[in-house]
């Protein structure tokens, strides 16, 4: 069969390509569509930023150690050493260090500088695939990114979106692989060295943030190194030795590449640390990865579905055959259409409504179910047409980014979702799906089944469009719980309230602060809730910045206690909620959840004032300030000053 041109554009195909008239017109449109849809994501872009400002963290959970660990940098502590944190490797922090060094310490410098890189993710990825596709696919994927990941919020914990993530290090990790990857497909269309260093110095700092999406890059490379192989063994390579020169040069500059920024940091700890500590805080991040207990931790079996594998497997099947099935009954009704010339665009319609209708009430968030079977099917496709067409650079690169996106979703196990940690660890496998579903798959389609790809094309678009909707509505709800305002000035966030516990209790336990504590005393929040110390900028005398089954498993629940005891803060904050993620109830309940620390409080520490309701008696939520006492006042006496506050 001869091979057909791609289709770039949702026009008919049957003009004569050599009328000048229709040839312009094409021309004009296609113009119109390369300054329409970056303009689109621009528009979209700036308005959720607007709709959702300063509404994206979690008030408590995790974000605050992505501002108190910066500020406390610029202050002269030592990640790891004197702030203990394993969400990451070092670059993430000591990165918002210097912005905050530069910039002044200010949430607000953090969310400028994440908007500025979400604008240049959506950059990167709109460019790479309208050069691999065309400027409708890469508007869709700017447009799914900007409604579906980059302000997310679909559960009632934030920090799941890229302006306020729970680790900045999943942000720059997969961002830099991006580049990476971009840098590698552009290695094998030509093999040169500066790529290949690039691709390295990308790789080398993605070390230093998260593991798995290091891991998923070097699944990447290697799938690079087998694609190059391929192609040099091809019939029509080029003679041996020069591209053999080359090859060993690229390697060469990407292992230095791949070593300088581990070197660097290095070095930069050597100054403070001993060299086993210095070495020991460059691969910190990696360290979990060996603890046993995290990894059988209740917490991790449940995300990733491990728990109930039959469950979520049969998830994945239903929605990965089922969206087969609903292709393959669309593709022989298109192949038809051709029939009846006249009214084909009105039978189009009225076919395609049950599938608008099913498409609205489909449940959109969990589309990230059976995102690792499609990548599989794209890879085993792309792999396939890449034979036939050696280095072609339209199917290296989003070659590559399925083999990536599969690689990343493994760390989700059997339960691939776009919310939780799919913020990050779906999104390039859902970029994928829309390349995918949008042009490569009607192609194909087009090319092997005679089934036009402008009917497919066009099915997809409101499709899809229908599912950014559903996917921002779900997010926007749960921001529309958000009206109370903590802090002020730069650092202000907007959390949940007025009339709801969490964002009420601390605006209360703010104010009791600013008006009861001195200004130099020293605080410490237990289990969660870091973020108070940086709104105060009160220091946390200790290491220990957050405490759960997890923190307690890679420390060690002793040497946090040790370290908690040698230098107690004036004042503790106590933050009712449950465990039950990690196989617990409360904190303090439980020999691996806190029960030792907690003793120690209430054997050295009097209640100050009660907000809500006493915590860490049940698992409903309120606040509790203690304050520190000499060791001649003994500790088992109620005070009398004891205050509660509703």
């Amino acid at each position: 069969m001869a091979h057909r041109p791609e289709i770039t554009t949702l026009h008919d195909s049957s003009s004569d390509p050599g009328d000048s008239p229709h040839l312009a017109a094409r021309m004009n449109l296609r113009q119109v569509a390369l300054i329409a849809g970056p303009t689109l994501i621009g528009l979209l872009f700036v308005w959720f930023a607007a709709q959702t400002w300063r509404r994206w963290p979690d008030a408590l959970i995790d974000f605050g150690t992505q501002l108190y660990i910066p500020w406390r940098i610029n202050e002269g502590a030592v990640l790891y050493r004197d702030l203990f944190y394993f969400a990451g490797g070092p670059l993430s922090q000591y990165f918002n260090a210097l912005l905050f060094k530069i910039f002044g310490v200010s949430f607000a410098t953090l969310i400028w500088t994440n908007l500025l890189l979400a604008a240049a993710l959506l950059v990167l990825v709109y460019r790479r695939f309208r050069a691999v596709a065309d400027a409708l696919t890469a508007t869709l994927i700017g447009l799914g990114l900007v409604a579906g990941f980059i302000f997310a919020h679909y559960t009632t914990m934030g920090n799941y979106n890229y302006i306020a993530p729970y680790s900045h290090e999943t942000v720059h990790g997969l961002f830099l692989s991006l580049l990476a990857i971009g840098w590698l497909a552009g290695w094998l269309t030509k093999p040169r060295l500066r790529p290949a260093c690039l691709a390295g110095l990308a790789a080398g700092l993605v070390f230093l943030t998260k593991p798995d999406i290091f891991l998923a890059l070097m699944v990447a490379t290697a799938a690079a190194l087998v694609i190059h192989w391929f192609h040099q063994s091809a019939p029509t390579a080029p003679p041996v030795d020069a591209p053999r020169r080359i090859t060993i040069r690229s390697l060469a500059g990407f292992s230095a590449g791949l070593l300088l920024p581990s070197l660097f940091f290095y070095l930069f700890f050597l100054r403070v640390e001993d060299w086993r500590t210095s070495l020991h805080s460059v691969v910190f991040g990696w360290l979990p990865l060996l603890n046993e207990k995290v990894r059988h931790d209740p917490y991790y079996l449940r995300f990733s579905g491990l728990d109930h594998p039959g469950e979520h497997l049969q998830t994945m099947a239903t929605h990965f055959l089922g969206g087969a099935l609903i292709i393959a009954v669309y593709a022989i009704l298109f192949r038809r259409l051709d029939r009846w010339p006249r009214g084909r665009w009105l039978i189009w319609l009225v076919s395609i409504l049950p599938l608008l209708v099913g498409a609205w009430y489909f449940h959109w968030t969990g589309s990230g179910a059976s995102l690792p079977l499609w990548c599989l099917a794209i890879i085993g496709g792309l792999g396939w047409q890449l034979r036939r067409t050696p280095g072609a650079p339209a199917v290296i690169f989003p070659l590559l980014w399925a083999v990536f996106a599969l690689a990343l979703t493994a760390k989700m196990g059997l339960y691939c979702r776009i919310w939780h940690y799919g913020f990050v660890l779906a999104m390039p496998a859902f970029v994928a799906a829309i390349y995918f579903f949008a042009w490569r798959l009607p192609a194909w389609l087009e090319e092997y089944c005679q089934s036009p790809a402008i009917y497919l094309r066009a099915t997809m678009l409101p499709v899809l469009l229908i599912g950014f909707l559903c996917l921002w509505g779900a997010s926007k709800h749960t921001y529309s719980l958000k009206g109370q305002p903590i802090g002020s000035g730069g650092d202000q966030i907007v959390t949940f309230g007025p009339g709801i516990d969490v964002g009420d209790g601390l605006k209360i336990a703010l104010d009791w602060m600013d008006k009861n504590m001195p200004p130099q005393a020293t605080l410490a929040v237990l289990p969660a809730g870091v973020t108070v110390n940086y709104l105060t900028r009160r220091v946390n005398p200790t290491p220990c910045l957050f405490w759960d089954p997890n923190a307690l498993a890679v420390f060690g629940s002793e040497k946090m206690t040790t370290r908690f005891e040698a230098t107690p803060p004036d004042y503790v904050l106590l933050v009712g909620g449950n465990h039950e993620d990690f196989g617990v109830s409360y904190f303090g309940s439980d020999p691996r959840d806190g029960a030792e620390v907690m003793q120690w409080i209430r054997a050295h520490y009097q209640p100050a004032v009660v907000i809500a309701r006493e915590p860490l008696r049940d698992e409903q939520y309120g606040l509790e300030f203690l304050k520190f006492q000499p060791a001649s006042v003994s500790a088992t006496i109620p005070s009398p000053e004891h205050q509660s506050t509703p």
